[in-house]
C-alpha cells in the first residue's frame, strides 16, 4: 500500500497554521472559530479523511491548497461558519468535485 500524501495530522496542522495566522494578524475572533474546527478536527471519521487524501493525490496539492487556503481565511473572516471541521471538509470536497478536471 502506497503512503498517503496527506493524513489527519496534516489536514489538523492546516487549521492550527491558520489560526496562528489569524492571531499574528490580531483576528483574535477568527483564531478562536479556525481554532475550534482545528479540535473538532480530531472526530473526524477516517473514511472521510482517505477520501480527501485521495482527492488532494488526484488535483493535486496546490489546487487544494488555494482551495481550502480561501476557505479558511472565509472562516477566520467570519464569512463562513462550521460546526464542525467535517462539515469544513465536506463542503471543501464538494467545491473540488465541482472544478473542471
Amino acid at each position: 500500500m502506497s503512503r498517503r500524501s496527506v493524513s489527519r495530522d496534516h489536514f489538523r496542522g492546516l487549521f492550527a497554521l491558520y489560526a496562528f495566522a489569524a492571531e499574528h494578524s490580531e483576528n483574535h475572533d477568527g483564531a478562536a472559530r479556525l481554532l475550534h474546527l482545528f479540535i473538532s478536527s480530531q472526530s473526524i471519521s477516517n473514511d472521510l479523511l482517505d477520501y480527501w487524501a485521495d482527492r488532494a493525490d488526484a488535483i493535486g496539492s496546490e489546487t487544494l491548497g488555494q482551495e481550502q487556503g480561501l476557505r479558511a481565511y472565509a472562516v477566520a473572516d467570519g464569512n463562513s461558519h462550521y460546526d464542525h471541521a467535517s462539515a469544513f471538509l465536506h463542503a471543501l470536497l464538494k467545491s473540488l468535485d465541482q472544478r473542471p478536471h
